[in-house]
C-alpha cells in the first residue's frame, strides 16, 4: 500500500474544514484514515499555526542558550550573540549581521579580538567532544550491526518426520479433518484411499526420533521466520523488509559483511593484516554454515524434500516449502 501525501490530505481536510467545520477527527473517519496515525498531520489551521509558533520559540530559545553559555565575562551580549551565530556557519559577515551590527563586514574585526576569538574556540572545542561522543554511539551501533544474530530474523530448523512418532513408525496425520480431506480427494480421483494407521497428532516442531526408519533420526529441514514486529532491537534495526515473489520468500536486511567492513575502515583498519584475517574467518564461517546447509537439505526423505524456494538473507540463499511439512504421500 501507497504511503499516504499527508500534504495532498490536510489540503482536503482544511478546504472541507473551511465549509462545514467537519473536526480531524470525523473527516478522517469520514476517509477510512487511522486517526491515531493522522492525527499528526490532519489538523485544524489554528493548531498547525501554534505548533510552528512553538517550533519558532524553541529555536530562539536553543539561541539565546547557546549565547549564555558563553561565560566569558569580556564579551558583550552582542559580542555573544555573535559568537553562537558564527559557530552556526562560521561566516563573519553574516555571523555579525545576523547578531544586530549595522556594518556587518565588522564581524572580521571582532574575529581578531582575543576574547572573542578565544570564547569561539572554547565552543568549537565542546562541540567536537559532543561530536566524539556521537561518533563512539554510532560506531558502537555499526559494530551490533555487524555481528547481529541473523537467525532472529530467520531460522532453518529440523523438526520430526511423518514417521518418526507414528504407530509403528507408519505414516501420521495431524489430525481427523486432515485425514478425511485427503480420502476424499482420492475418492474422487479414483486413487488408493490412504490409512491412518500411524495415527493422529503430527507436529513438525518436535524433535526427530533417532530410531525412525524412515528419516534416521535426522528428521525434515524447513525455514522459520520470526515475527518481525518481536523483533529484538538490533534485529530490528537491520531487518529491511521482505518480498514474496514467484521465487518464493525474499528477505532483506542490512548487509553484516559491508557494516563490519566500514567499521573497520572507521578504525582504520580496513588494509591492516588483523582486518584480513577477521575478513577471511568471517568468510570461512559462511561457507561452513551453506555447506552445512546444503547437507541438512540434502538428507530430507526423497518425499519429504521441500521445494526450492529462493531465500535471500544478505545475499544468502536456502530454500522454503510451500508448506510446513511438503507433499503428503500415501502411507
Amino acid at each position: 500500500m501507497a504511503k499516504p501525501d499527508w500534504g495532498e490530505l490536510q489540503q482536503r481536510f482544511l478546504s472541507e474544514y473551511a465549509s462545514t467545520g467537519i473536526s480531524p477527527k470525523d473527516w478522517c473517519e469520514a476517509q477510512e484514515l487511522n486517526y491515531a496515525t493522522a492525527r499528526r498531520y490532519i489538523k485544524k489551521p489554528a493548531a498547525q499555526s501554534a505548533q510552528k509558533s512553538a517550533q519558532k520559540k524553541v529555536r530562539s530559545a536553543q539561541k539565546e542558550k547557546s549565547a549564555d553559555a558563553l561565560v566569558d565575562s569580556e564579551l558583550t551580549a552582542q559580542q555573544k550573540r555573535f559568537v553562537a551565530e558564527y559557530l552556526i556557519d562560521q561566516n563573519a559577515t553574516a555571523a555579525a549581521s545576523r547578531a544586530g551590527y549595522s556594518d556587518a563586514s565588522y564581524g572580521r574585526q571582532l574575529l581578531t579580538l582575543p576574547h572573542v576569538a578565544e570564547a569561539i574556540a572554547q565552543q568549537q572545542k565542546a562541540s567536537l567532544v559532543r561530536t566524539l561522543a556521537s561518533a563512539d554511539e554510532v560506531l558502537a551501533q555499526m559494530w551490533q550491526l555487524a555481528t547481529f544474530d541473523a537467525n532472529e530474523l530467520s531460522q532453518y530448523r529440523r523438526g520430526s518426520c511423518r514417521y518418526c512418532h507414528g504407530f509403528g513408525h507408519n505414516y501420521q496425520w495431524r489430525d481427523m479433518v486432515e485425514f478425511e480431506e485427503h480420502r476424499l480427494k482420492a475418492i474422487e480421483k479414483k486413487g488408493k484411499e490412504p490409512v491412518d494407521v500411524g495415527g493422529y497428532g503430527y507436529d513438525h516442531n518436535r524433535e526427530p526420533n533417532p530410531a525412525c526408519p524412515r528419516c534416521n533420526g535426522d528428521g525434515i529441514g524447513q525455514p522459520y521466520f520470526a515475527d518481525t514486529r518481536k523483533l529484538p532491537p538490533v534485529s530490528r534495526l537491520a531487518y529491511s523488509g521482505i518480498k514474496l515473489g514467484k521465487n518464493g520468500v525474499e528477505i532483506t536486511s542490512i548487509s553484516r559483511e559491508r557494516m563490519f567492513e566500514a567499521v573497520m575502515k572507521r578504525l582504520g583498519l580496513a588494509d591492516s593484516e588483523f582486518a584480513q584475517q577477521l575478513q577471511q574467518i568471517e568468510i570461512e564461517r559462511r561457507q561452513l554454515e551453506i555447506e552445512k546447509l546444503r547437507k541438512e537439505l540434502a538428507a530430507d526423505p526423497e518425499d519429504e524434500v521441500p521445494l526450492p524456494v529462493a531465500i535471500n538473507i544478505n545475499v544468502a540463499d536456502a530454500r522454503v516449502r510451500n508448506d510446513d511439512d511438503g507433499d503428503i504421500a500415501d502411507p
